[in-house]
């Protein structure tokens, strides 16, 4: 076998095990209900709006950066578009929403793209 589609298994095993990992993390802590639930968010406001106001920039770039890895990992959208309204108000919330949601996509496709070819041909 090639050392180029080794490298691309082993990235597609990495990626498959962490995704694992992250959900379920990720949802020992959450329950579905909760992820698409604005209460959640709601309860949370104060500490939220205490981080955006101490430094708003850092809390964007660290938004922006979580959503990108967010997407990348096939999470969906709507928890996201949530907080960011929330979080950000409705036009800069709309901007940075938009951008790292299609950012994040843009990193999923290119992946798929860079690995799921060599590794399914035959």
């Amino acid at each position: 076998m090639e050392k180029s589609k080794k490298i691309k298994i082993i990235l597609c095993i990495f990626y498959l095990v962490f995704i694992c990992l992250f959900l379920y993390f990720f949802f020992s802590y959450f329950s579905l209900k909760e992820i698409n639930s604005i209460k959640i968010i709601q309860s949370n406001a104060d500490k939220l709006n205490e981080l955006k106001s101490n430094n708003l920039f850092l809390m964007s770039i660290f938004f922006f950066l979580f959503t990108v890895l967010w997407v990348f990992l096939l999470g969906f959208g709507s928890p996201i578009i949530l907080v960011g309204g929330f979080i950000f108000g409705k036009w800069l919330g709309t901007l940075i929403v938009t951008f790292s949601l299609s950012m994040g996509a843009l990193a999923s496709v290119s992946y798929t793209h860079l690995t799921l070819p060599t590794i399914c041909s035959v």
